[in-house]
């Protein structure tokens, strides 16, 4: 985890699963109980969709003045295709960017590690969506993680970014407790 955090103790902290399918999860930093998630906001940008960077930085700014900081996952090397790749990293590097030109705190969080941490390093081939589920219901169980009202089905994005905030807690958690020994 690669802190550019100036806040040792946020009282909020905003997980983001980066990319167009990805989603925002406020949580405390004191209990890590859900505040607020929505999916990602996205707008079309000549004909393609991408991250609506200003329209998160607007979620974001609604918890300030507390302190807060941001987890956002950094985009994968590898991806189904190339324009996949593009998609991530060019919405990584737009929200990364506009957090640090805003002076937030944040923190870029890697796939692999958190997803180990929180699912488990031996997981099947496929399954790594179902136990995030089971997991973010364990963690969150009045939380349904539809997108909207009429959803049906949980959103991935909603519920990853959830664990991306709580992995980056867990952390900071355990961090602490070192120093403080």
């Amino acid at each position: 985890m690669q802190d550019k955090s100036t806040h040792v103790n946020p009282t909020v902290v905003i997980g983001i699963d980066n990319g167009i399918s990805g989603g925002l999860c406020a949580i405390s930093a004191h209990n890590g109980a859900v505040i607020s998630s929505i999916p990602m906001p996205t707008i079309k940008h000549n004909g393609k969709t991408e991250v609506d960077v200003l329209a998160v930085l607007r979620y974001i700014r609604g918890f300030l003045p507390q302190d807060v900081s941001v987890a956002i996952e950094e985009p994968l090397a590898h991806a189904k295709s190339s324009q996949a790749i593009r998609s991530m990293a060019l919405a990584f590097g737009m929200l990364y960017g506009a957090c640090l030109a805003h002076g937030l705190p944040v923190a870029r969080i890697a796939v692999r590690p958190w997803q180990d941490a929180m699912l488990g390093k031996k997981r099947e081939a496929g399954m790594t969506k179902v136990l995030a589920l089971a997991l973010a219901n364990e963690l969150a169980p009045d939380e349904t993680w539809l997108a909207t009202k009429r959803s049906s089905t949980p959103h991935d994005g909603m519920v990853d970014a959830f664990l991306i905030a709580r992995y980056y807690l867990k952390q900071r958690w355990t961090e602490q407790s070192r120093l403080d020994r």
